[in-house]
Order: structure tokens, then C-alpha cells, then sequence
């Protein structure tokens, strides 16, 4: 997977590197990019996926040298990352990170390039919107998603919850999605809804339960941000997870939970019934547990109190590091490409995403269900879903309502300090599901104040 050792030399006599990367050869000049998210060695299904599109790379690309670097961005790791200078060329991170990065000046302007290549024409506008300041372009949307239910079809169908079709009654309120995960839970004994505590994944699926209920997390009062989820919605939403633990006992025994570590697991061993996801869940709690393919449904969120759908819009980017050169750039897009991410629709440029999704396919993980799309452009999305249907390989209608209806009502996250808010929420939920006593509205009250002072009454 080292690739670089094996270019190298390929152009004959001595190398030597200068500034942004740049290598003088005998014969022409090789780029050397650094790409973040590489997969890890126990990644068995994106590593040979990384290989193939590699051999396209060094085919199509001699010139550009790709190291490998296994980084991903979290909210601890990426500052000291960044301010020595150590990001890599091309990384990761998410929308809610988008206009701290830019403030700090932590990512490159990419404009000159995405429009050469394209990529501002091609890309779902309302996720364009999001890596743009003042008219330039400092990201790459590489995807969105929002949030819907998975369900476990084998607890669903022990419990007797399938309709004569084999779906999942999907429940279509809240209060329907309390009273069928009671019945899993007097059916099987298992947990009939997961949801997490820590790692700010817990306020990040508790904002779907608050928007649902009315609720609000940040308004700007005359140019200053208010923390504001201290309402009657908000405590009403947070009753809603309380009496999940101590009313419905659906909930997994143990209230410090994440997704990764928790869910995936549980999920996949068959011993929660439902859980908040996206669509790209799916084949990593295979990849983890062995689980079946065909053990999987999805729907869209549930109704709240409002009565209409709401659900949180999120995603991920492409950032550039703020010191790399043009010639960085254009490469960094010349991998992008390759891998598959690229608003072209000939045969080449959907080698790297036809090699995804037969690489998925080879190992049994679900090809198929497609969730918020990222292109515009009519015949892009129709060359990508001919290659979903070559490769599909699960009853579609498992998944039809997520597909239809899980659009529906989509929210952005909150532009100020959503990380932080979410781990904020953390602590709000972790205190409902371990103190029967304790009192909703109290809670949020200290929450929002402490939210205030730490973050918003600093922000400029």
C-alpha cells in the first residue's frame, strides 16, 4: 500500500524534493499529495478497493505520487494537527467544521480548480452553500446524508412486526416508535431502540427528537448567538427520552453508548431492534459483525408533535491544507476523480465508483439503497444508478421509504460550535437515563447557560 516507494524512481536518475511537494526528475516533475482517511488494515473491503483505484492512479497519473495517512479529522486531534503544519494535502471533516477551518485560515482556496474541473456547476446546491465564503470555494462536498430508523429485520420478525410482505411495520410518530419497541422488547427481551450517550453522538441524534417537538438549539439576537434549548419543546423531547429508559425500558441496560462501538455491535448480533442511521451504516455492522445483509430495513424519521417531517441534513467535505501549491490542487482533483468522486459521466470516470460498489458486492455488503444525492446533473445520477442496480443485491423495497421520504423536512446542523453543543447534549441525555428523578427543564436550563458562557457569548 506504500505507493509512492514504487514510483518513486520511475523516472530514472537522482530525485530531490522542493517546496509544496514537488520532486525534480531526469524527465519531468512528479507531485507528491497526502491523502487522510486511508483505510486501515482491518478495512478488508475499502483496502482492495484503495488498490484497484491505486493501479488506475499510477496508470492514468505517473507523475502524481500518493502517500497514504490514516488520520481522520476529530474535533481534538485536527488543531494541533493544523497549526504545525501537518494536515494533509487532501483530508476530511465535516459541514459543522466548515466555517471554523475557513476562519482559521486551515484550508486552501480552491476556487481556480473547481471550476476547471467543474465541481461548482455539478454539486447539490444547498451543500455548495456550505464550503462558500465570500464567492470562494474552500471544500469539496462529498457527501450528504440524512438521518432515518434502521431495523433489525430478525428482532422485527420475531416479534411478529412484519407485514405480509416481510416489511417492518415502520412506526410512523414517536409515540408509535415507544410502543413498538415495547412490544420488541416483551417479545424478544432484547432493546427495542438504541441511542447514544457519548461522544457528541448523542446530542447529534437528540436533535432529530427536539426539531420533531418544536424545539430550537441557537437563534442570533441582534448580531449575538442565544442558546435557546431550554423550552418547554426541548424539555418535552428530553421527557420523551427519559420515559424511553424509565416508562418503555427499551433501551440497552448500559447508558454510556456510543455508535461505533455500541450500536454497530448490538445491531448487528441481534440485540437492539432500531436505531437512529444513515445509509452508509449498513455495510461497516456487516464488516464488524458477520451480520446478513438481508437483516437490514430503513424508513424515514418518525413524526413529532409538530406534525410535519424533520430530519438533520449533515455530510462531509474535502478541505485542502492551507500551504499546498496549485500543483497539489489539480492533483488532489486528479485523485478524486479516480477514486469515482467527479460531476463527469463517461465510462472512465465511473471506474472508481463502479470499483465501490463491486468491491461491496464481491464481500456480501449491501449495494442498492442510495440516500441524499450529491449531483445535479441527470445523466451523472443515472450512470451511477445503473451501476446501483448491477450491483444491487437486497430487496430494495426494505429500504424504499428511507429512499422515497427520508429527504423530507431536511435541517442543517447548528452553524455555532455543533460539536461542542453535542457533546453538551451528551451530558443532558446521560443525566435523564441515570437519575429517574431527574427533572428535564433543570437540566436544560444549566445546559443552555453553560453552553452560553463557554461558547456563544465568545463568539465575534
Amino acid at each position: 500500500m506504500l505507493f509512492s516507494a514504487g514510483l518513486a524512481g520511475c523516472g530514472g536518475g537522482s530525485n530531490e524534493k522542493n517546496a509544496g511537494g514537488k520532486t525534480e526528475t531526469a524527465g519531468n516533475q512528479q507531485v507528491t499529495i497526502k491523502v487522510s482517511n486511508w483505510p486501515k488494515p482491518n478495512e478488508e473491503a475499502k483496502i482492495a478497493q484503495y488498490e484497484q483505484v491505486m493501479a488506475k492512479m499510477i496508470a492514468n497519473y505517473p507523475e502524481i505520487i500518493v502517500d497514504k495517512d490514516e488520520w481522520g479529522y476529530d474535533v481534538s486531534s485536527f488543531l494541533p494537527k493544523a497549526a504545525s503544519g501537518q494536515l494533509p494535502t487532501v483530508y476530511e471533516t465535516f459541514f459543522t467544521e466548515t466555517s471554523k477551518i475557513i476562519k482559521a485560515n486551515y484550508a486552501a482556496d480552491i476556487t481556480d480548480t473547481m471550476k476547471k474541473y467543474g465541481y461548482d456547476k455539478a454539486i447539490n446546491p444547498d451543500l455548495l452553500k456550505m464550503v462558500t465564503k465570500d464567492d470562494k470555494y474552500y471544500g469539496i462536498p462529498k457527501d450528504g446524508y440524512v438521518i432515518g430508523m434502521l431495523y433489525n429485520m430478525n428482532l422485527f420478525k420475531e416479534a411478529g412486526l412484519l407485514d405480509d410482505k416481510g416489511i417492518p411495520k415502520f412506526p410512523k410518530t414517536y409515540e408509535e416508535l415507544a410502543e413498538t419497541a415495547q412490544i420488541i422488547k416483551q417479545k424478544t427481551g432484547k432493546a427495542g431502540m438504541f441511542l447514544p450517550t457519548k461522544s457528541g453522538q448523542g446530542g447529534w441524534m437528540f436533535m432529530n427528537i427536539a426539531w420533531a417537538y418544536g424545539a430550537e438549539f441557537e437563534k442570533q439576537v441582534d448580531g449575538k448567538w442565544q442558546a435557546v434549548f431550554n423550552s418547554p419543546e426541548a424539555a418535552a423531547a428530553l421527557q420523551y427520552v427519559k420515559d424511553l429508559k424509565w416508562k418503555y425500558d427499551v433501551l440497552p441496560d448500559n447508558n454510556l453508548v456510543d455508535v461505533t462501538n455500541d450500536m454497530f455491535r448490538l445491531f448487528g448480533t441481534d440485540q437492539v431492534a432500531m436505531s437512529f442511521g444513515t445509509n452508509d451504516w449498513s455495510p461497516v455492522i456487516q464488516q464488524q459483525t458477520k451480520m446478513s445483509k438481508d437483516n437490514v430495513a430503513m424508513s424515514a424519521l418518525p413524526v413529532g408533535p409538530i406534525g410535519k417531517p424533520v430530519t438533520l441534513l449533515g455530510g462531509g467535505l474535502y478541505m485542502f491544507s492551507p500551504n499546498v501549491t496549485p500543483e497539489q490542487i489539480d492533483a488532489g482533483f486528479k485523485w478524486l476523480k479516480t477514486y469515482g468522486f467527479t460531476p463527469e459521466s463517461s465510462e472512465e470516470a465511473l471506474t472508481g465508483w463502479d470499483i465501490e460498489k463491486k468491491t461491496l458486492s464481491d464481500q456480501g455488503l449491501i449495494v442498492g439503497p442510495y440516500g441524499l444525492r450529491i449531483w445535479t446533473d441527470e445523466k451523472r445520477i443515472g450512470e451511477e444508478q445503473k451501476i446501483l442496480d448491477k450491483y444491487n443485491n437486497v430487496n430494495l423495497d426494505l429500504f424504499r421509504d428511507y429512499m422515497d421520504n427520508g429527504s423530507k423536512g431536511m435541517r442543517a446542523e447548528e452553524p455555532v460550535n455543533a460539536q461542542e453543543l453535542y457533546q453538551k447534549l451528551d451530558i443532558v441525555l446521560q443525566t435523564v437515563l441515570t437519575d429517574k428523578n431527574a427533572d428535564p427543564q433543570q437540566i436544560l436550563d444549566r445546559a443552555a447557560e453553560e453552553f452560553q458562557r463557554d461558547y456563544l457569548d465568545k463568539v465575534k
